[in-house]
């Protein structure tokens, strides 16, 4: 998955703590930082606090404020979830302790309340930034106002022990360091309301609705594209029972809920009901074949055919030519070929195909890089790259095709779990073959390691996944794969096979819109985002240590 494109939220999403983890934390961790802090206070600076404060710190510092918060943001933000709650809790809890230990460094009463202050907004601003990106900018209002609540019951517990009114300053420094607070505030809701105009002026999508979208795991349909009608192509296999693997020209994108990203999931949902069995097979594309609108999976579903099968294919042919290579099988008269390029995680549609009929060749990308660490090269269309694997495709294909034909058996086993799963075992004149399919964004190294171990037992193993971009909360911290589901299909395919018949067949879908060259607008909002954010974050910040201190 590139990294330079919408899949870097992948990046930025993790697994939150229960709340059976995470309140225990908050007052824990109050306690622990409570009494570092009353620590590096007295041996750093010539206060000399009576130990019987720490618990009073600690509580009224490190732990009410944030508590307070924790609760009340959920209720004044509807579906904002009470976990992501506490976790912002748990991280301005530890900015508070950081500062807490820069405040014991302040050589003088002025510095120290600039760290104080600076410490405040810092918090309101992080609360602020947190629920825009979580919630949506839309809301700004309601969240200038509800992450208020957090620095508010810090500044009154600061006053209230004595901290902010006999230190000799001014009535001016007190109102100079609220105003500072709320013009900090104001300023980079102006940063970020600027920063959607930008990204909306490129593309009719809001970055900051699409980011909250993602991070609820959303559905929504996107209001780019154009109309496009592209094929779907369907490989029946029929030993007794039938197994239908369906690829359609269009990329499972481009993430979560938003377009076509759960594409894979719902194609399989739909092949394996009423006692069916079928899967969703990848196709070399990339993210301009990103339906727009989810609601069009079903429109693949309708142009799903079931072809005429035969009884008849070759047995496996392996070809590498050092920057591709293929495996493929004739089927009558038609081609089932699968690819993989190392260091190639997608490829535009014409690289391949832009003279090849899909009624004749079912092209798979396996797709089985590393989940974790996969490619982010693109193979564009017209480059002299795709010219060179243009060349290697048709000389396998003519080389395919001169293969001698034999009877054909196979057996086949679909598990429906977390991670959708099939395995195919394909016996053409003794050669054994086995297909293990994952519906993942590539391969763990458990899968590769159960690959492996298969291959003693078959001629060849061809391990792939889906490409499925359904939920970055899960593809983000997924290091294992459910191998034993595989395992068991596996065991099941091996027995179930039988003399069986195999068809090709191809088919245009109604039309629907596919995001095309709207995606490289998708793209620059979310690098826009990114990277202003972060530049604006970081000036509004040296900013205010400059206005605070000097």
């Amino acid at each position: 998955m590139g990294a330079d494109n919408v899949d870097i939220f992948q990046r930025l999403v993790f697994s939150v703590p229960s709340l059976s983890v995470q309140i225990p934390a908050l007052a824990g961790l109050s306690l622990v930082y409570g009494a570092i802090a009353f620590a590096a206070v007295s041996a750093f600076t010539p206060l000399d606090p009576a130990p019987a404060g720490v618990l009073p710190v600690a509580v009224l510092l490190f732990l009410l404020p944030f508590a307070f918060a924790a609760e009340l943001f959920p209720r004044v933000l509807s579906q904002y979830p009470r976990t992501w709650s506490y976790f912002l809790a748990l991280t301005s809890q530890f900015v508070m302790f950081v500062y807490a230990l820069v405040l014991s460094g302040a050589n003088d009463i002025g510095n120290a309340w600039s760290i104080i202050w600076l410490c405040f907004i810092t918090l309101y601003l992080l609360n602020i930034l947190v629920l825009v990106i979580s919630t949506g900018i839309d809301r700004y209002k309601r969240i200038l106002l509800v992450s208020l609540a957090e620095p508010a019951a810090l500044i009154a517990a600061f006053y209230a022990i004595g901290g902010g009114g006999d230190l000799g300053f001014s009535t001016y420094r007190h109102v100079f360091a609220f105003a500072s607070l709320l013009i900090a505030a104001v300023f980079l809701v102006f940063v970020l309301l600027v920063v959607d105009y930008l990204i909306r002026s490129n593309t009719d999508v809001s970055a900051f609705e699409l980011t909250s979208g993602i991070l609820r795991n959303d559905r929504s349909s996107l209001d780019l594209g154009v109309e496009a009608r592209p094929d779907v192509e369907t490989l029946v296999i029929d030993n007794g029972d039938r197994l239908r693997l369906v690829a359609p020209w269009v990329h499972p994108g481009p993430l979560g809920g938003f377009g076509g990203g759960q594409l894979s999931s719902n194609v399989i949902d739909a092949l394996n009901e009423d006692d069916e069995s079928g899967f969703f097979v990848h196709v070399p594309c990339t993210h301009k074949e990103d339906l727009s609108n989810p609601e069009d999976a079903a429109k693949i579903l309708d142009a799903v055919r079931e072809p005429t099968g035969v009884a008849r294919a070759s047995r496996l042919v392996h070809e590498d030519y050092g920057e591709i290579e293929f495996h493929g099988r004739r089927i009558g008269d038609k081609q089932v070929i699968y690819l993989h390029g190392e260091g190639i995680d997608d490829y535009d549609t014409g690289v391949f195909m832009r003279d090849v009929d899909t009624e004749e060749v079912l092209l798979v990308d396996l797709h089985k890089h590393d989940l974790q660490d996969g490619p982010e090269k693109e193979v564009l269309y017209g480059s002299a790259e795709a010219d060179r694997l243009k060349t290697h495709f048709d000389d396998f294909r003519s080389r395919l095709s001169e293969e001698p034909v034999h009877k054909y058996a196979a057996g086949f086993e679909v598990v429906r779990s977390a991670q959708d799963v099939v395995a195919i075992v394909e016996r053409v004149d003794g050669e054994s073959v086995l297909l293990m399919g994952i519906d993942t964004n590539g391969i763990t190294p458990d899968v590769r390691a159960l690959a492996a171990e298969y291959e003693a037992e078959f001629d060849a193993v061809l391990v792939f996944s889906t490409d499925t971009h359904a939920s970055i909360h899960e593809l983000a911290n997924m290091t294992r794969s459910d191998v034993e589901a595989l395992e068991g299909a596996i065991e099941r395919a091996t027995a179930d096979v039988a003399p069986a018949t195999v068809g090709l067949a191809s088919q245009r879908t109604r039309p629907l819109k596919l995001l095309k060259t709207d995606y490289n607008g998708l793209v620059f909002s979310v690098n826009i985002l990114i990277r202003l954010t972060i530049i604006a974050l970081f000036i509004l910040y040296v900013a205010l240590v400059l206005w605070l201190f000097f």
